[in-house]
């Protein structure tokens, strides 16, 4: 037996990686790329762990079937994993591992994208596949695992010596493989391409002592010239880089919620990578007084509009602050939470 036929699945796995890993970086979704994103996120990295977990043929193991045996050492020697259950377990294998996956992206702080996903899972089956390989060396020659040939055609002659509820499960169990690659290979190797996925969040937060953003402990009750620091986060996810503008306003509400006073605090511009975000520190204070006033801060896609206002915002976050005058330490904070769009 030639060193090629022992390896050539261990060549075909790696080779077929880096091709679909090709294919998710470079070809348009609707396209080959779907077929070997599939094979990527749902075959080549369960298949992979297969051949390192199972690199040979033949296993020697105490007898099972007979239980005295057990007992006085004889050894039996048992089959390894068939290629088809092999193949079935691969898909197994891979379907367990894709939240191993993405809680691995979510925990190193990387998003999920087509790029991302296909990296990971590419990484995993080429290690395994190089590890499945030196494990194979390692392993006796008249034992090591060997892809064998004709292994369909046997199958299907022995389908005919089964019953034929056994047949109908084998072609459930193949439909749902097929319904199961389709939906997770759209819904995970292509996220970027559905429109959804494309939005701007944005968070206004305070700096805690120990350095940290947290969602409390707002200026909420000022005096006129008297000044609170806010953060205003706002995280790029449109899929492209984003040049945003913030404008800072303090407004005066009616109940009715009628704007009747308007004072425009500062103006912000940055530039946002894609997938990254933009922390904005900014000291408020307030120049006029008034309870229930709205300090708001207005998030635009390019220039913002010489008369800026909530509707015509892309995002917009929101702090209600009772403001008094100088010297006037009684006033309450009547709200207490952040209203956020």
């Amino acid at each position: 037996m030639s060193n090629r036929a022992v390896y050539a699945d261990t060549v075909a796995t790696i080779a077929l990686t880096a091709g679909a890993i090709l294919a998710v970086l470079n070809l348009p979704p609707v396209t080959a790329r779907a077929a070997l994103a599939g094979i990527l996120v749902l075959f080549l990295p369960g298949y992979a762990l297969t051949t390192l977990v199972f690199p040979a043929t033949k296993e020697t193991r105490l007898s099972v079937g007979d239980v005295p045996s057990a007992f006085v050492g004889n050894n039996t020697k048992h089959a390894g994993v068939p290629f088809l259950e092999r193949a079935a377990l691969s898909i197994g294998l891979s379907v367990a591992l894709v939240p191993l996956f993405a809680w691995s992206l979510e925990v190193s702080g990387v998003e999920f994208l087509a790029p991302n996903v296909a990296a990971a899972c590419g990484g995993f089956a080429i290690v395994a596949a190089l590890l499945g390989g030196v494990r194979r060396l390692r392993t006796a020659a008249e034992t090591r695992y060997v892809v064998p040939i004709g292994t369909v055609a046997a199958y299907r002659n022995a389908a005919h010596d089964r019953s034929n509820w056994d047949n109908v499960l084998n072609v459930a169990l193949v439909g749902a493989v097929v319904v199961a690659t389709v939906v997770v290979t759209f819904a995970l190797v292509s996220p970027a391409s559905v429109a959804s996925a494309s939005y701007t969040q944005a968070s206004l937060l305070t700096e805690a002592d120990d350095g940290s953003l947290v969602a409390s402990d707002y200026p909420q009750n000022l005096t006129v010239g008297e000044s609170g620091e806010l953060v205003l986060l706002v995280e790029n996810y449109e899929q492209e880089t984003t040049r945003y503008t913030v404008v800072a306003q303090l407004q005066r509400v009616e109940s009715n919620g009628e704007v009747t006073a308007t004072s425009e605090i500062d103006r912000f511009s940055e530039t946002v990578e894609t997938g990254d975000r933009w922390q904005l520190t900014h000291e408020v204070a307030p120049s006029i007084p008034g309870e229930n006033l709205r300090l708001t801060y207005l998030v635009y896609k390019g220039d913002a509009p010489e008369n800026p206002t909530i509707e015509s915002s892309y995002r917009h976050v929101t702090l209600w602050m009772d403001v008094t005058e100088g010297g006037d330490s009684d006033a309450q904070n009547t709200v207490s939470s952040v209203e956020s769009s």
